[in-house]
């Protein structure tokens, strides 16, 4: 009998567990929000294997370096910067897509070096918001009893970067190669990202609780503020190339709401990313893509008002749950 009650313990033990839970959100965050990929290819399980040893081994390697390294969440941003130019520039190579450009309406506008620089600095602020930050941030928040701890023992994190590492060989944009200079400068780029993580946010103090705010009342207006940043750059992004503006100025410009809310953020936020005012972000973060993926379904991809129905879904229930948690 003890036996018996023992197996559902821990299958459910598993199922609950924050490294599978990563390993399942982050491809949905990565390639579900976006509509990269259709909800239901995605589900296809040769596609959600990729997936998850793309996005959800990433996301699963940058929250455990952070953690067992000891950096602050700046740390996890700098290590998901890092992740994004891994993606983008060594695996997909969308950086250097031409056919990509054009299918995004962006066309040659800001093209450096066989670079779309605007481009690059989009996907770059997407993947590092979304793919493994709020991925990381929405699966602490659903499994808090691990907020303190590895999600995996050491042989399992070898196992995940090992997988991540051979994602350019499993499925890699090979036909889109630019000179080796450019590919090997962006791997330069990535090292040195991955440095600056260990070296400028790395900090021995205790990992923050989910309470830390004290209790200060948490403001209101980040969700706001979140949903009105992410929506000013992804805006910014799609039109400025028929602006007629000079490139940096245009670039410069769609990453302005961005850096206005890396600066009001931090200062406004009266509680720590893992606690109220970091859901709030999240939410907002969320809810645009909520609204974007209803705008994408009336154009045509109906399949995508599955994904804004699960978005939804998720952020009321994130919403809920710091409601209950008192944070």
């Amino acid at each position: 009998m003890a036996t018996e009650t023992a197996a559902p313990g821990r299958l459910r033990r598993v199922a609950t567990s924050p490294a599978l839970l990563i390993l399942l959100v982050a491809p949905f965050f990565g390639e579900g929000l976006s509509g990269s990929s259709p909800p239901l290819e995605l589900l296809l399980p040769w596609n959600l294997a990729y997936m998850m040893a793309l996005y959800g081994c990433g996301a699963l390697v940058c929250r455990e370096v952070a953690h067992r390294l000891g950096l602050r969440f700046g740390g996890l941003v700098l290590l998901g910067v890092a992740y994004a130019v891994w993606e983008e520039a060594l695996v997909d190579r969308y950086w250097f897509f031409p056919q990509f450009w054009q299918d995004s309406g962006i066309g040659a506008y800001s093209v450096v070096w066989h670079t779309n620089v605007l481009l690059a600095a989009h996907l770059t602020v997407f993947h590092t918001a979304i793919s493994i930050c709020a991925s990381v941030l929405v699966v602490e928040w659903l499994a808090p009893q691990a907020r303190n701890r590895p999600w995996t023992g050491r042989t399992g994190l070898v196992a995940a970067g090992l997988v991540l590492a051979v994602t350019p060989v499993i499925y890699g944009e090979f036909d889109q190669r630019p000179p080796v200079a450019v590919l090997v400068a962006a791997g330069v780029l990535l090292v040195a990202i991955v440095a600056a993580a260990v070296l400028v946010s790395r900090r021995r103090r205790p990992v923050p609780t989910l309470l830390t705010g004290g209790a200060t009342r948490p403001r209101r207006g980040l969700g706001m503020l979140a949903f009105a940043g992410v929506a000013g750059h992804w805006i910014l992004t799609y039109t400025v190339a028929g602006t007629g503006l000079v490139w940096p100025v245009g670039v410069a410009l769609s990453l302005l709401p961005v850096a206005a809310g890396l600066v009001l953020v931090p200062r406004l936020a009266v509680t720590g990313p893992y606690g109220s005012d970091g859901v709030r972000v999240v939410v907002g973060l969320l809810s645009f893509f909520v609204l974007l993926d209803l705008v994408v379904a009336l154009l045509g991809r109906y399949d995508m008002i599955l994904v804004a129905i699960l978005t939804a879904w998720l952020a009321r229930r994130l919403h809920n749950r710091r409601t209950r948690a008192g944070f």
